[in-house]
């Protein structure tokens, strides 16, 4: 199904460059914005896309839907690293992580004790460059200790 409508935003963006009637473009790229909001793009960049009108930045889209292999970067291997590294890394993370809960916990209120509350964080971003080198966070979610969730965040497995 996918298939169909990367044709038709296809097929849409073709005769887009054909017309010349600003009503008719118009209509072109609401009904494009439509149909790429319901794919897997970066909405803000279709947003920006659509305000501007920007058909280079849409061809480009629309390709990385046609062929998102073309698009992927190949990752460098990730160095070796000794299991006491690797325990290391994730022990400063769980302390940082351990730290950042409590600190999150003991927020004083305008009373005299603090909120007794919970805290609510379970992803952090781990021990910086200085401490660690950064490719020893992809190697703890390559063996499973750790997930990524993006931006630089990362938590224990579930």
């Amino acid at each position: 199904m996918d298939m169909n409508i990367i044709e038709k935003i296809r097929d849409i963006e073709q005769k887009l460059r054909a017309q010349t009637d600003p009503v008719a473009q118009l209509e072109s790229w609401t009904l494009i914005s439509r149909l790429l909001g319901r794919m897997p793009v970066d909405q803000g960049e279709l947003a920006r896309i659509s305000k501007d009108r920007d058909s280079v930045g849409l061809d480009v889209m629309i390709s990385k839907l046609e062929n998102p292999d073309a698009f992927k970067t190949k990752e460098e291997p990730l160095p070796e690293y000794s299991q006491t590294e690797l325990n290391e890394a994730l022990r400063a993370f769980r302390h940082r992580l351990k730290f950042k809960k409590l600190d999150d916990e003991s927020k004083i209120s305008q009373r005299d004790v603090t909120t007794g509350k919970k805290a609510n964080i379970d992803s952090i971003q781990p021990p910086g460059p200085s401490e660690f080198d950064p490719r020893i966070w992809k190697a703890l979610v390559k063996a499973g200790k750790l997930v990524e969730e993006g931006r630089g965040f990362y938590h224990e497995p579930r």
